[in-house]
């Protein structure tokens, strides 16, 4: 055998090669080792959406429109960062200023409103049919009951006075509930998860090194949380048990670590957030999950959302962006709705 053919021979074996330790993209989903099929919610700047493996969206719901291709603005007020989709299939979700129910043809049902300068970003359903979210101004969760007319009661956050930010856009982000029936919450200005209770009462406070997102109590009691620049597997006695840091992610730019769901496999689903990114074609991959190794074994690139998520325009850049932050699994048996 001559040297072009042994060349010929060594570069398909190395392209096979390569191809196998790429990651499985949307389309490649059905049949990736560990993936599960399935659907996601994805609470973005500009609403909520509901996409499948293979980059459909089953559902949309926009604060904006495409405009010759291009995504309107959002005002401030209505920056989304939560969302759920209840058992009903009605969608909860929640912005700067509100939380609101919504039918899957698009109705609002109800809506929780507070003024300006509070902030409430967040919402969680609760086992008997109410909402929890927060006042952000105040640091006071509040659940609220008959379709966001009335407030139950308002829960004080424990915070450290000397930490808290003098605006209220820079104390929190999203608020979880555990197993247990206590709350949650990534207090932003003083980089830390706290663990509250129906009282008030500090259980169990975590720090982060910077932007604290969301957390999860897991049922080996550990709490998974994401922050800026990675995620943190704690146990309660603080030891942390696994950590994936941006730096072990090589094939993309992370941005922010934002919403995520850890499936039974070890394997964790997670929201890229790329607000205020700077260059053309970064934010290429905007949710990806990773195996218990930090391997990639899927992404959903941001061409999924082309003509259909319309994203919102960066101020300074005009560049547009999807801005992530809350995310839902939703399970293989997802029913399909009508976007709009």
């Amino acid at each position: 055998m001559n040297r072009a053919c042994l060349n010929l021979i060594f570069r398909a074996c190395l392209c096979w090669a390569v191809a196998q330790l790429a990651p499985a993209s949307a389309e490649e989903a059905v049949g990736s080792p560990g993936v599960l099929p399935g659907s996601f919610l994805l609470a973005s700047g500009e609403g909520v959406s509901v996409f499948d493996r293979d980059g459909a969206m089953q559902f949309g719901h926009f604060c904006n429109t495409l405009k010759d291709g291009k995504p309107g603005p959002v005002e401030l007020d209505d920056v989304v960062y939560d969302g759920w989709r209840l058992p009903s299939g009605n969608y909860l979700y929640s912005s700067r200023r509100w939380v609101r129910e919504l039918t899957p043809d698009g109705k609002v049902v109800w809506e929780f409103r507070l003024t300006a300068p509070t902030e409430l970003k967040t919402c969680v359903p609760l086992p008997n049919g109410d909402v929890m979210t927060l006042d952000a101004e105040r640091m006071e969760l509040v659940q609220v009951t008959d379709q966001g007319r009335r407030e139950v009661k308002r829960i004080p956050v424990p915070t450290k006075k000397e930490a808290t930010h003098p605006l209220a856009h820079w104390r929190s982000l999203l608020l979880r509930r555990t197993p247990a029936g206590t709350h949650l919450l990534a207090l932003v200005h003083e980089k830390a998860f706290i663990e509250v209770d129906e009282s008030g009462n500090e259980l169990w406070r975590h720090p982060v090194p910077n932007l604290p997102v969301a957390a999860e109590r897991l049922a080996n009691g550990n709490t998974l949380m994401s922050w800026s620049g990675g995620l943190i597997e704690a146990a309660p006695d603080h030891r942390v048990v696994w950590e994936l840091k941006t730096s072990d992610i090589a094939e993309f730019p992370v941005f922010v670590f934002g919403g995520f769901h850890r499936f039974p496999n070890g394997n964790i689903l997670i929201a890229n957030m790329d607000g205020h990114f700077k260059e053309a074609g970064q934010n290429r991959v905007q949710v990806f999950e990773v195996n218990r190794d930090k391997q990639v074994v899927w992404t959903l690139g941001v061409e999924a959302f082309a003509g259909k998520k319309p994203g919102t325009p960066e101020p300074r850049t005009g560049l547009v962006e999807h801005r992530i932050v809350g995310l839902q699994w939703l399970g293989p048996t997802a029913s399909t709705s009508s976007s709009k």
